[in-house]
């Protein structure tokens, strides 16, 4: 698995959960079917620039340092890119084909981009099923993400 993929999945989690140690960290990744090491979710953690925050008590959680929008968007861009195989567009419905286990994490950076044209994503380990509001929308997505993928 790419390591911008990883790391996106990484974004995810902590998005979603209360991390305290990179011990967590391992187990949840190991629960997104991705398989690390602690060595690898520690050089992850420098590389992601991750940061400790107090929750309570004593007590300190991973939280995602702030960037500008600018920047987020243009990696989460890579990370679609790079995972990106193609793209197809079928009335309402865009069928994503992507590198094995990156599913997860461009549905995530799909949902976050809050695009109107978009009714649901349903992602799998290699996949995602984008459904759109109308047909129009869905074969502008497909362009654009085919774009996105160079």
């Amino acid at each position: 698995m790419p390591k911008q993929t990883r790391q996106e999945i990484i974004k995810t989690i902590l998005n979603a959960n209360i991390v305290e140690t990179q011990e967590q960290l391992v187990e949840l990744l190991k629960q997104a079917n991705v398989e690390v090491t602690q060595a690898t979710v520690s050089r992850d953690i420098k590389d992601m620039q991750l940061i400790k925050v107090p929750i309570r008590a004593g007590r300190y959680r991973y939280s995602l340092p702030v960037m500008n929008n600018a920047a987020a968007k243009g990696d989460s861009d890579h990370v679609v890119a790079s995972a990106l195989r193609a793209a197809k567009s079928m009335d309402k419905f865009v069928s994503l084909t992507l590198s094995p286990g990156s599913g997860p994490a461009v549905a995530s950076i799909l949902q976050a981009r809050n695009d109107e044209r978009i009714f649901a994503i349903v992602p799998s380990d290699a996949s995602t099923l984008i459904i759109c509001y109308t047909a129009v929308q869905a074969s502008a997505l497909a362009a654009e993400l085919d774009i996105i993928a160079g």
